[in-house]
């Protein structure tokens, strides 16, 4: 179940709850971060519908008409799902205090989800990728100071998730294997000379896109960092954590993460776990939940012209991804000889990981390694 599949189940719920046209209902992005009570999403599609509706509800506070709203939405949902309707055949749908309607989804569901974020493009953007043009790409080296190398990276990823989301259907997304190699630190450094050349043959390309497009300020201080050792503006002379190739440069640990996945159904393909079975949804569900939000944040880093947005989100979908992967899976699969890796127990999250973080870093002009 994607967002966008839920979106349009509580829609056509609305619609046969209050009798309302397409047009009345407004489209309400479903997140999994304002889920509760362990449940998969939420959708604030109540508290919108109130004014639109109050002339059929019985006389209250305005909480009360959300929770009356959101209430009839669920009953249409339970409604449709007795009626066959596949999509609406959720485990549970509740209204909270907040006017909320919470959805936890049935193992298929989430198995669905999964699926459809393996094909990152389509996923985030709900359309193939098969229009016409070219990506913007900005020379970074042409730039002569920092601060405009940094408006050139910031500038293509703008414009590069503007065109992934607009009304035209995207140019082909990236295909194929990609390296590690980065153009700027295998060619001749003498030749960059200018402070924005001079870094990026310390750095490499996609750390330096990366740095640009992670702060919020447009004119950042030449001292503003965002994070330990991770300056904003990096200078050939004081690269920061973003020259070394650890967990303490965002940039290589979003790669990594890639690497990481791809690799990992490549190993599970070639040896898989035995005897695995059941449903091992309950050990992914903070990696799922980000994958869940995805779409929306891509649509809201498009909306406020902030490729920090998608940049942070990436990290966190990073993050979640190394703990899920490092855990043990013992307590999900009997002792059956060595213990499998999640990734053999369940190849479809490592699919979905690569197919988000992929597309994610290709808006952001950044290379995404496919091996280790």
């Amino acid at each position: 179940m994607t967002p966008r599949g839920l979106e349009a189940v509580l829609r056509r719920a609305a619609l046969r709850a209050f009798d309302l046209s397409e047009a009345d209902v407004p489209f309400v992005w479903p997140r999994n971060d304002h889920a509760a009570d362990g449940a998969d999403a939420a959708v604030a599609l109540a508290p919108r519908l109130v004014g639109r509706v109050r002339d059929t509800l019985p006389k209250g506070r305005e909480d009360s008409h959300r929770r009356v709203v959101c209430e009839r939405i669920s009953d249409a949902v339970d409604a449709m799902a007795e009626e066959g309707e596949p999509d609406a055949g959720f485990a549970r749908v509740l209204a909270d205090k907040r006017g909320f309607t919470n959805v936890t989804f049935t193992c298929e569901q989430r198995q669905s989800l999964l699926r459809a974020a393996a094909d990152g493009p389509r996923y985030l953007t709900g359309r193939p990728w098969t229009g016409t043009g070219e990506w913007p790409r900005s020379e970074l080296h042409e730039a002569g100071p920092l601060a405009q190398a940094r408006r050139y990276a910031r500038a293509d990823a703008r414009a590069r998730i503007a065109l992934a989301v607009g009304e035209q259907a995207p140019p082909p997304g990236p295909e194929g294997e990609a390296s590690w190699r980065d153009r700027y630190l295998d060619t001749d450094r003498a030749e960059l000379f200018t402070p924005a050349g001079r870094v990026l043959g310390r750095i490499g390309e996609d750390s330096a896109r990366v740095a640009f497009c992670r702060s919020l300020p447009e004119h950042p201080r030449e001292s503003e960092t965002t994070g330990r050792d991770l300056p904003v503006l990096p200078s050939a002379d004081k690269p920061g954590a973003w020259v070394r190739l650890t967990d303490a440069n965002p940039a290589f640990r979003l790669r990594y993460a890639h690497a990481h996945a791809l690799s990992s159904l490549r190993w599970a393909e070639r040896t898989p776990a035995p005897g695995a079975r059941g449903c091992h949804h309950g050990h992914g569900a903070k990696v799922r939940g980000l994958l869940f939000d995805g779409p929306s944040v891509l649509d809201t880093a498009a909306r406020r012209e902030e490729p920090h947005i998608l940049v942070r989100y990436l990290e966190a979908l990073t993050s979640a991804y190394d703990e899920w992967r490092t855990g043990s899976t013992t307590a999900a699969e009997p002792a059956q000889g060595p213990e499998p890796t999640w990734a053999a127990l369940d190849p479809a999250l490592p699919a979905a990981v690569a197919g988000v973080i992929g597309t994610g870093l290709f808006l952001l002009g950044v290379s995404a390694p496919t091996r280790l």
